[in-house]
């Protein structure tokens, strides 16, 4: 973790001296460890209700979700 703006500056420099192929190599890195972090203790993914029950997909817009239509 970059604790200093220097720090960060010298890591975003390494990163752009990099090949393509290399930086390319370093973000798939990156994303497989954000990926591969464990959830926190508890975590519960938010349940989306709406008025018509569980909402299993679709539109998400305040009409479909509260059931009314003022504008």
């Amino acid at each position: 973790m970059a604790r200093d703006p220097r720090d960060l500056e010298r890591l975003a420099e390494e990163l752009a001296s990099l090949s393509p192929e290399d930086r390319a190599r370093v973000m798939a890195e990156i994303r497989h460890r954000r990926a591969a972090r464990p959830l926190p203790k508890g975590f519960r993914p938010p349940l989306l209700k709406a008025s018509g029950g569980q909402w299993i997909g679709g539109d998400l817009r305040r009409e479909d979700v509260s059931g009314d239509d003022r504008g």
